[in-house]
Parts: structure tokens; sequence; C-alpha cells
């Protein structure tokens, strides 16, 4: 497997799907993309649904073992770095030339089902939930919109042995307590309060184990294993109860990966390798107990830490820290970005990162009711009375 981690590392780039961005995708632009691949006799293409607003979920069908596997992404609509991996798995597979042998042990033993974009309504807004404002990965009980349905009907129908549940989580994530960022976090979700484990749930912890073993070697201590808080709503703890191994993997950030792409590289090599893993059974030979050793991730880190501000209050000093997180929004008409920010900490925040972190020992601030928590993040820093740093719109810069 250290071949094919090398392999697939060096030779990415042969693989990325042209012009679908790592942090934003439309329904059309997948649509178009799904349709070509009924060009190929490799693979199967079914529209299985629809979205509650009437888009078109479709599933991916490919490889002719006995095995199942299966994948979905983007159940939450602003989470796309997964559904841009799996066409650069789809391309991987197209590729004729690289690692041959490996494909075909792969598409002999398994038969692989993508359902990329289960929330095509909530992808198209770039917002967490669906059309009417459902949260997908709480609907496993009640099924109250029709896209929950769809996907536990269908890996109920399929009944794989391995279930990829693929997210994206914030930049606000550290690996246990230290000063790096989760860049990816895996997860194999409990089936009760407990956090019993059986067999089901023991492959794939054994599965994550050594995917954590190889992928750790070209991202050390940039991989967390994600907190196991039983969820009795959510997707990943139902099919694990119905049996199906099910493995979560969030997206997160890595320093200067503003736009994502190289969490999405991660994505398509640990999905790969995991595949080759349950095709050689390579996962067997771990103790499941490797898992517990994966550190957990815990939110640390802010966007912006500014730190050792003096704060003029009432004729009196304090010292303290500003913490400032910025939203990525989507401007549907101009189909663009934009950032709100928010002021999320003031105080003692020695314990906690900023991605961009400012050490303002000697500047001033000065109290006003606009600098609160919960308050746009606008405001002049001083020095001597005079300015020397603004903040806007969560931003740090230099006045002069």
């Amino acid at each position: 497997m250290k071949i094919l981690l090398k392999e697939l590392s060096e030779k990415y780039e042969n693989y990325k799907e042209d012009n679908l961005h790592s942090d934003f995708i439309t329904h059309n632009e997948l649509k178009n993309k799904i349709l070509r691949l009924k060009e190929s006799k490799n693979f199967a293409i079914n529209e299985i649904g629809k979205s509650v607003q009437g888009r078109e979920i479709y599933s991916i069908r490919f490889g002719k073992g006995k095995r199942k596997i299966l994948a979905w992404s983007q159940m939450h609509g602003d989470e796309p770095t997964a559904t841009t991996a799996l066409f650069d798995i789809i391309n991987f597979f197209q590729n004729e030339n690289d690692l041959t042998e490996i494909k075909n042990e792969i598409l002999n033993e398994l038969e692989i089902h993508f359902i990329p974009m289960l929330n095509p309504d909530g992808a198209e807004k770039y917002k967490r939930e669906n059309s009417f404002n459902i949260d997908l990965n709480r609907d496993a009980i009640e099924f109250q919109s029709d896209e929950s349905k769809l996907l536990w009907d269908y890996a109920q129908n399929l009944k794989p042995e391995f279930a990829f549940n693929l997210h994206d989580q914030n930049s606000y994530y550290a690996v246990g307590r230290n000063k790096k960022t989760a860049a990816l976090s895996f997860l194999a979700p409990p089936i009760d309060y407990v956090k019993s484990i059986n067999y089901t749930r023991e492959k794939s912890m054994q599965l994550i184990a050594l995917i954590f073993d190889h992928l750790d070697e070209i991202i050390p201590g940039h991989i967390a294993r994600y907190k196991d808080d039983y969820e009795p709503r959510a997707f990943g703890d139902n099919l694990m109860k119905s049996g199906i191994s099910t493995i979560l993997i969030e997206s997160g950030y890595y320093p200067d990966d503003e736009k994502k792409d190289f969490v999405r590289k991660l994505n398509f090599v640990s999905i790969i390798l995991s595949l080759y893993a349950i095709t050689k059974e390579k996962y067997k030979n771990i103790l499941y107990s490797k898992y517990f050793e994966i550190l957990e991730n815990n939110e640390l880190f802010f966007d912006l830490l500014l730190k050792n501000l003096t704060l003029n209050y009432n004729f009196r000093k304090f010292e303290v820290d500003i913490a400032i997180n910025r939203i990525k929004k989507l401007n549907i008409e101009l189909m663009s970005f934009y950032y709100e920010s928010k002021i999320v900490a003031i105080g003692d925040l020695s314990i906690f990162y900023g991605i961009e972190e400012k050490d303002l020992s000697g500047c001033e601030i000065n109290f006003d009711e606009n600098l609160s928590v919960d308050s746009d993040a606008n405001f002049m820093i001083y020095q001597n009375s005079i300015p020397v740093y603004e903040v806007k719109s969560g931003f740090l810069f230099k006045t002069s």
C-alpha cells in the first residue's frame, strides 16, 4: 500500500477532474459530468430520484465484483469537497495507463456505488440544509425529506459491506490539543449511547486505523478522530446499526489550502487506499484498538486571533485577546463568495490558536458597544493614540 500511496500522491494531477472547483459545484455542472459518463460502457448511471425541488439525484455504479461499496457526498449542501474528489476517483479508474493491475483487482472484487450531491437544493444555495431547512443527517428516523428516504432505501436495497459518508468540517478543529489543524477526521459511528463495539463497527475501526497509518506519513499530525457521540438520528449511526460498516470522512482545513484542493486530493487518496485495503482485506490484520490511538479533534482554532491587546474601559486598562471567525457566504446573483465576520470571544484565549495570529502587545483598543461578542468584526487598533491596524470584515490590515 505504500507504493500505491506514493503513486496516487505523485500522479494525482493526471486524474483531477478539470473545471470542478473544490469549494463550490452547481447541480448543472454535476449533471453534465454524470451524463458524459453514459458514453462509457464501464459506468452505469441511474437517476434514483429527485430532490424536493425536483433536481435529479444520480447513482454511478462501476466494478463487477460481488462485494458492494457505497459512498455518498454533499448531504450537506455547503460541503462539496468530496463531491469533486469522487469524480477524480472516476477519472483514476478510467485511466488505462497507471496502476492497471491494482485497478483491475479492485474492479474485479468490488461493485462500487457513488451518490454524489445527495442534497442538490442545498448545494444550489450553498447551505447545509435542504430546500425546507431539514438537516438530512438528522433525518435517518423520520425521513421527513425525499432525499433522506432515497439514501436510506438505496443503502438497504444494496446492503453494501462498507459505506463512506463524506462531509466537510470547518477550519476550527485541531488534532488533539495540538497546534495542527485537522485536515481529515475519521469516524466509525457508534451504534448506541454506550458506544458498543460489534463486528460491523470493528471493521470500520480497523480500516480507519490502517488508512491513518499511511496518510500520516504525508501529512503528519493533521489527521484526527471525530468525536464519537451517539446521534440516534444520523445516517452513519443507523447504517452501522443495520449491519453496514460505515466510515465518516470529514474534510477539514490544511494550512494555505483555502479552496481545499489539497484536502480534495486527500479524499481521493483515502478512498482509493480504502478500496484497495477492502479488496485485499488488509484491514483484518489491524487491531481495532489502534483506532483509539488517533487523537480526537477539538475546536481550538479561530480564523483570526489577536493577542495581548490593551483594552481601555472606564479609565482602566485590561489585557485581552480577541477571536474572530469568518463565515463563507454565497452571493447567488453574482455567483461569488463573500465573508461575514463576527467577534466570537474576548478575554484570556491562551489555550486557543489562530489560523492567522497576531501578537499586538503595546497596542490598544477603545471599548464601545460595538466591540462585543457576536458583533461585526470592524474596529481600529491604536499605538500611542495613532491608528496602526484596522480590522475590517474580520481581516487585519495595517493602516500605513
